[in-house]
């Protein structure tokens, strides 16, 4: 597992992770109990977005495009 992104907030982090599922890539997020219970803990550390090193390509390709998509 490689940490793809770090994000200030969990509900990033939980849209990130359904953007990868729905083109059928598994990722995991760290931090998320205490992302949920204490938000302002990963405020400065981050809630970390895993994913398998062989979809780490795939996985930063389709973010960066959601994030392009999102911006606009």
């Amino acid at each position: 597992m490689v940490v793809l992104r770090k994000y200030t907030m969990l509900i990033q982090a939980e849209l990130a992770r359904l953007e990868l599922a729905s083109f059928g890539i598994n990722s995991t997020i760290l931090d998320e109990i205490v992302g949920s219970i204490a938000p302002h803990l990963t405020m400065h550390s981050g809630v970390r977005l895993v994913v398998a090193e062989e979809d780490e390509q795939e996985a930063d390709t389709i973010l960066a495009a959601m994030k392009k998509r999102n911006a606009s």
